[in-house]
């Protein structure tokens, strides 16, 4: 789901779910945990798993999910006649739906495990409905070094020094790149904010001139590989931003925060970002669309598309703009349609990927330019598993999805959250790290929102300010002031239901 009402479906189920289930936990908690439950050990003192079924509900749709069944399968395969996976994927706003209806009232139809975003693992367990995972470890024997994963991975799973999840990976928005068009025009490819906002002041004169090359899909009888002018009836814009779509409500609002020096959470798991250094940071962004003065960009690089539309594939393809926003799991997708469209003169070779880094710090040498707004997946165990068989089984799932899944996940954007992993050969010499997966960084280059159990309401609210930043109704209003009020909404609610 790439847009529209995320704001209104997310506040609904921050409240929905923290009405019913309070912030002292749900009244159907976690099992105490103690003794071997209904474990049966072989002579070897290995648990004995016969047939055990696992139903797992996952945030993963499209090529995404049908990568993830691929390496589920290989797992079941591996352990036919032991532990049986099977998966049910959803999108992320239908995911949080369903899951808290189900947990509140139909809690024999919830899954047994849950892959989704680690930073809510925190919430979710406030609500009673995880149970940790290192005991069932010390059961099963399954692998699960914390030293070798990305720490602030293993953290956002983390509560007082319990995991209740393993990370699996941590992945964000990407940008593509029409090389070809910054070929042409002596243009190249940015390395920070300061460059991209050159490369697209001097794409937008070129077209004011008459003298940008571009080509692509068209419906001015051309073909999609012959050059033509860029129109210089309006503004060319190089990279089209909008809030309906969710690179940007859910990374690139983030991004640029962090990038600037702010927080989103404190130590207390209360909002931080009400500072001013947040503030610079989605002032990057205000001047994306509204340059001003004071702005890196003299030139707008997004027309104003309001906050519910979703810019799209079309002026890419079209080569309408040379850079756009996408999801690495789409990637190669993009590489298809290339060497689809432009297949008579050299395809996919005409486009390129580069990570968010830098690419909204106002200061390219902060320490904090670099770091980008990740997610990490986490696979978590139900409170409602009871059979301690069925739980150490879930952990040598685990143990096989942030171990083995490796390049393969890696291919759709997701970087391993285990170290070795990402540092091993197998991963490093494959023929997809050199051409692509490279240049999206290593996961110590991503942040996750840290953990809070009030992680719906601070991302609501601080959306909710992002978009507001950004919305050409709001420009009389100060971005300081903007956050100022979110803040103060926020912190309302939390004390309100807590």
């Amino acid at each position: 789901m790439r847009k529209k009402k995320w704001i209104f479906i997310l506040l609904i189920i921050a409240v929905t779910a923290f009405s019913f289930a309070g912030c002292n936990g749900d009244e159907n908690g976690p099992p105490v945990l103690e003794g071997d439950g209904d474990i049966v050990w072989d002579e070897n003192g290995n648990v004995v798993y016969d047939n055990i079924e696992l139903k797992m509900w996952s945030v993963t749709t499209g090529d995404d999910a049908n990568t993830q069944d691929q390496i589920v399968a290989e797992f079941n395969r591996m352990y036919d006649g032991m532990i049986n996976v099977t998966v049910e994927h959803y999108s992320r706003y239908d995911l949080e739906t369903l899951l808290s209806n189900t947990m509140q009232f139909d809690r024999e139809n919830a899954p047994d495990i849950l892959f989704n975003h680690g930073s809510r693992v925190t919430e979710y367990n406030e609500r009673g409905w995880l149970q940790q995972v290192d005991f069932f470890f010390e059961k099963s024997g399954a692998s699960f070094d914390k030293s070798d994963f990305v720490g602030s991975l293993l953290d956002s799973v983390t509560i007082d020094g319990v995991a209740y999840g393993v990370p699996v990976d941590v992945h964000s928005a990407i940008i593509c790149i029409r090389t070809d068009i910054l070929e042409k025009n002596g243009l190249e490819i940015p390395t920070n904010y300061t460059e991209l906002c050159e490369v697209a002041d001097k794409a937008a004169e070129l077209a004011a001139n008459n003298k940008l090359w571009i080509r692509g899909e068209n419906s001015e009888g051309y073909s999609a590989t012959e050059w033509r002018l860029a129109s210089s009836a309006e503004p060319y814009t190089a990279f089209p931003i909008s809030y309906g779509d969710m690179w940007v409500h859910e990374f690139v609002d983030y991004t640029a925060s962090v990038q600037n020096g702010g927080s989103i959470v404190d130590g207390e798991g209360m909002p931080a970002w009400n500072t001013q250094k947040t503030a610079d940071g989605l002032q990057v962004l205000r001047d994306w669309i509204f340059p001003s003065g004071s702005s890196t960009n003299s030139h707008a690089l997004s027309l104003d598309y309001g906050s519910s539309y979703d810019v799209g594939d079309a002026p890419f393809n079209s080569g309408k703009c040379i850079f756009k926003l996408q999801g690495p799991w789409a990637w190669q997708r993009e590489v298809q349609t290339f060497d689809q469209m432009l297949g008579a003169d050299g395809g996919s070779a005409n486009i390129a990927t580069r990570s968010l880094s830098g690419m909204f710090a106002k200061d390219s040498d902060a320490e904090y330019a670099s770091l980008i707004k990740g997610e990490g997946h986490a696979i978590t165990l139900m409170s409602t598993v009871t059979s301690y068989t069925k739980a150490a089984a879930a952990t040598v799932f685990m143990d096989y999805m942030s171990n083995y899944s490796g390049i393969e996940w890696a291919k759709r954007g997701h970087l391993p959250a285990v170290l070795s992993v990402a540092q091993s050969s197998d991963y490093l010499s494959d023929p997809a790290y050199e051409a692509y997966v490279k240049y999206w960084g290593t996961p110590d280059d991503y942040v996750v929102v840290p953990p809070t159990k009030y992680y719906s309401y601070v991302d609501t609210y601080f959306k909710t300010a992002a978009q507001q930043s950004i919305a050409n109704s709001y420009r009389n209003k100060s971005i300081k002031s903007i956050l100022d009020e979110q803040y103060s909404s926020c912190v309302d609610y939390i004390r309100l239901y807590s």
